[in-house]
C-alpha cells in the first residue's frame, strides 16, 4: 500500500493524518460555545501543530480534521463521512458522554467500517484513543485501557488517569505533562499514517445508532410551510433541509431525534419535547391556527430567511406564539443566525418538555399539567429563559 493509492470514484478531498471525534456539550448558558467544545477546539489545534512539524513526517498532506471546520450550510452527515473516509488516524476523545453519544458511536462505527480487512493487530492502530475526561469507577471500558496506554511515564499517566487530558490542557500547572502526553500521541499518529496508510476508501454512512439508557423520549422535529417536506429557506446555501438541519444538530447533542409532519407531530407531542420551525411567509393567522391545541412545552422557531429586517410579520408571529403560552423563539433570518440557534432550540425544547411534560405519559391522549407561573421567554441571540 503506497500513499499514491488511486482515488475511488466519488472520493475527492485531502486526506489527512488523523480525524478528532468528541461527544458535542449541550449548551447551558449565553455563552457563544460550551466550554467543553472550547476545549476540544484548543487540543485539536495544538495537536495538528505538533503533527505538521514532527521531525519524521515526510508526507504533505492535512495534519487533521474536526467537525469545527464544517462550514456553514453544509450536510453534516456527508461532511463527515467524506472526512472519516479520508483520515488515516481515529482519534476519539473517550468522557462518560462519548459512549452514550449516538453521534461519536456513530463517527467511530463509520471508521471502523474503513478497517474490515485490514488484521486485528493492524487496525487496532488506527484507532488511537485519548481519555479526555475520567469516568466513573464503575465504568470498567477496555477502551480506556487501550487511552490509558498513551504513555509509559508513571507520573504523566497517574495525572493523566486521574484528571484526563481535558483538565491538564487547561491547567497550566500540568502543562509540562500535557506537552509530552500531546506529542507522544501526534508521534503515534504520524508512525501509523506513514508505516501503514490506508488506501482510500468510501467509510459506511455516518448514522447515529441508538445507544441503551439515552436520555428519553425521542424530540419530535416539524414544520410549517408550503413545502414542508422539502422546505429549503436559504435554497443553495444550506445542502440540507432545515428540519434535516436540526435534527442532525438535536443526534450530534446525543438526543435521539425524528422528523415526522405537523399531523403525526401533534400525535406526539403530548409524550415528547418538539420543535416547530416555522415559516414565516406562511402568516400569523395560519401559524396560529395550525399550531393551536399543542403543548405548552413545544418551542416553535420563526424562520424569516424571505424578510427584510423591520416588516412586522415575522415579529407578529413570534409574538401571536407567546401569547398562545409557547415559549416565544424570536424570528431568525440569516443562515448564521439559524445554525448559531440550532443547539440552544433543541435543549430548550427537551428543559420545557422536563419541566412541563408528562411524568409517566399515559396511553392515548394527555393533559398537559399546570405550570406554576407564564413560560418566560426564551430568546434564541442569549440563548436563555427569561421569567
Amino acid at each position: 500500500m503506497t500513499w499514491a493509492d488511486p482515488s475511488p470514484v466519488g472520493m475527492p478531498g485531502q486526506e489527512t493524518y488523523f480525524f478528532l471525534s468528541y461527544a458535542h456539550s449541550v449548551p447551558l448558558s449565553d455563552a457563544a460555545r460550551p466550554d467543553t467544545d472550547y476545549w476540544v477546539g484548543k487540543f485539536f489545534q495544538d495537536l495538528a501543530t505538533a503533527v505538521r512539524d514532527h521531525p519524521r513526517r515526510t508526507v504533505e498532506i492535512e495534519a487533521g480534521f474536526f467537525d469545527g471546520q464544517v462550514v456553514a450550510g453544509a450536510d453534516l452527515r456527508r461532511t463527515l463521512t467524506d472526512a472519516l473516509s479520508l483520515a488515516h488516524v481515529f482519534v476519539p476523545l473517550y468522557s462518560p458522554n462519548y459512549f452514550r453519544n449516538a453521534w461519536a458511536l456513530g463517527e467511530r462505527d463509520s471508521f471502523r467500517s474503513r478497517l474490515a480487512r485490514l488484521p486485528a493487530g493492524h487496525a487496532d492502530r488506527h484507532v488511537l484513543p485519548v481519555l479526555w475526561m475520567p469516568l466513573p469507577s464503575w465504568e470498567d471500558r477496555p477502551e480506556i485501557v487501550q487511552a490509558l496506554a498513551l504513555t509509559d511515564d508513571p507520573d504523566d499517566r497517574a495525572d493523566y488517569a486521574e484528571n484526563g487530558l481535558r483538565a491538564l490542557c487547561k491547567l497550566s500547572a500540568y502543562g509540562r505533562q500535557y506537552r509530552r502526553l500531546r506529542d507522544a500521541l501526534a508521534d503515534r499518529i504520524v508512525t501509523v499514517a506513514e508505516q501503514q496508510p490506508l488506501a482510500r476508501s468510501r467509510a459506511a454512512t455516518l448514522t447515529s445508532r441508538p445507544v441503551p439508557d439515552g436520555p428519553g423520549a425521542a424530540l419530535v422535529v416539524t414544520t410549517l410551510a408550503a413545502d414542508r417536506a422539502r422546505w429549503r429557506p436559504y435554497g443553495d446555501q444550506h445542502q440540507l433541509a432545515v428540519a434535516d438541519y436540526v435534527a442532525a444538530t438535536a443526534e450530534r447533542l446525543g438526543l435521539p431525534t425524528r422528523v415526522v409532519g405537523l399531523a403525526e407531530a401533534r400525535d406526539q407531542a403530548p409524550h415528547s419535547p418538539a420543535v416547530v420551525l416555522v415559516d414565516a411567509g406562511v402568516g400569523v393567522d395560519a401559524a396560529r391556527a395550525a399550531l393551536d391545541g399543542l403543548p405548552q412545552w413545544v418551542v416553535p422557531l420563526v424562520i424569516a430567511a424571505d424578510h427584510e429586517r423591520g416588516e412586522p410579520t415575522p415579529e407578529e408571529i413570534a409574538g401571536t406564539l407567546q401569547d398562545a403560552r409557547f415559549p416565544r423563539v424570536l424570528p431568525v433570518r440569516t443562515i448564521d443566525e439559524f445554525e448559531r440557534c440550532a443547539p440552544l432550540l433543541v435543549t430548550e425544547a427537551r428543559k420545557q418538555f422536563l419541566r412541563h411534560g408528562p411524568v409517566d405519559p399515559p396511553e392515548g391522549p394527555h393533559d398537559p399539567k399546570p405550570s406554576l407561573g407564564p413560560v418566560g421567554p426564551f430568546d434564541v441571540r442569549r440563548g436563555k429563559a427569561e421569567r
